[in-house]
């Protein structure tokens, strides 16, 4: 997977996409479940630290670490390739966010925005610092 190709950083980008609706579906469906209540969502969480570092950690392990590692470092280049690893990666990022929200929905909520804004600013970073190398060489 090499990012800093036009088509690949679009898929990157179209890719995000689709996960915000994955996400989009997963707050639908813990609505209609009940599993969350707008009380929930007003509610404080009982450890604010808790459930901030729940939602950052891995929003930006998964959102940013991971792609970076696919780009930058050639073991975890050849993993992207094979199909059981995109779908274990996608699994775990969706699965997160719906676990997320057993522990409180505001946590699932910070996780979405910050793995969808650190995906996007990885992404652009790995694609626009390789168009501006290439520019200045």
């Amino acid at each position: 997977m090499d990012y800093t190709q036009t088509r690949t950083f679009v898929l990157g980008l179209a890719l995000v996409g689709v996960v915000a609706v994955e996400f989009g579906l997963v707050f639908v469906l813990a609505k209609s479940l009940q599993i969350m209540t707008l009380a929930t969502l007003d509610a404080r969480p009982d450890s604010i630290i808790a459930a901030l570092l729940l939602g950052l950690v891995p929003g930006v392990v998964l959102g940013a670490v991971v792609p970076f590692l696919f780009q930058y470092f050639v073991y975890f280049n050849r993993l992207s390739s094979k199909p059981a690893v995109r779908a274990s990666v996608m699994s775990l990022t969706v699965g997160t966010y719906a676990a997320l929200f057993f522990y409180h929905p505001v946590t699932a909520v910070i996780y979405a925005f910050v793995y969808l804004a650190s995906r996007v600013t990885t992404l652009t970073g790995i694609y626009g610092g390789s168009r501006i190398t290439s520019a200045l060489a």
